[in-house]
């Protein structure tokens, strides 16, 4: 990480768990995750269903 990033709760990034849990103590870096959610498929999801269900 550079100087130039900043924390973001990690709650704004939920969306990509099967299981959502709110952790909003749990601090992120914004620039990292972004970069992170950009490169993911639309509808992705962790753990990957399919692969949890075999």
């Amino acid at each position: 990480m550079n100087q130039q990033d900043f924390f973001v709760m990690s709650d704004l990034y939920n969306r990509i768990f099967v299981n959502q849990m709110s952790n909003p103590e749990l601090l992120v870096a914004y620039t990292i995750w972004n970069r992170i959610m950009q490169s993911l498929p639309k509808d992705y999801k962790l753990p990957d269903e399919p692969v949890t269900h075999i």
